[in-house]
């Protein structure tokens, strides 16, 4: 279980690793599409905070009253990933509001007794914040890429 939870939090982190030089390097005055790199730069987040696992803190919180050790450091590195990420004008003011979001759960998590109805509430938050910037962010990759994409992928 230990194993599958830490494959979990790391594969989402690794893929990042992998996909941010590929938006550095396309992100040059000589590339055909003037937005190349921060396409890029915004499928290696989204794909990042769609795999952080916000649904499960949010279960272990709310349902098994027991906060994840990872949580706070997971709320920390989406608020991160969200406040460094290049979105285009049409998503910015979501991921803007998604990383104080973000910065709220990791707040309601600091120390060693959290409230649980506070991180609760936070982590709530949180995880519908990111299905709902998750559906804003791949409906403008599905429209950079021409491709029809669901109504509600949630």
């Amino acid at each position: 279980m230990l194993r599958t939870s830490a494959a979990r939090l790391l594969l989402p982190g690794l893929a990042a690793l992998l996909i941010l030089p590929l938006a550095a390097a396309c992100g040059g005055d000589d590339s055909d599409d003037a937005h190349a790199g921060d396409t890029a730069a915004v499928l290696a987040a989204v794909t990042f905070l769609d795999g952080a696992g916000y649904h499960a803190i949010d279960d272990a919180i709310n349902k098994d009253r027991t906060v994840p050790a990872t949580a706070r450091a997971t709320a920390l590195k989406g608020q991160a990933v969200v406040k460094t990420t290049a979105w285009p004008a049409e998503l910015k003011p979501k991921a803007d509001a998604l990383a104080g979001i973000l910065g709220e759960l990791a707040a309601a998590l600091e120390g060693d007794s959290p409230d649980l109805a506070k991180a609760g509430a936070a982590a709530k938050k949180a995880h519908d914040a990111q299905h709902e910037f998750s559906d804003a962010a791949w409906g403008w990759l599905y429209e950079k890429a021409g491709v029809k994409g669901p109504a509600h992928a949630h």
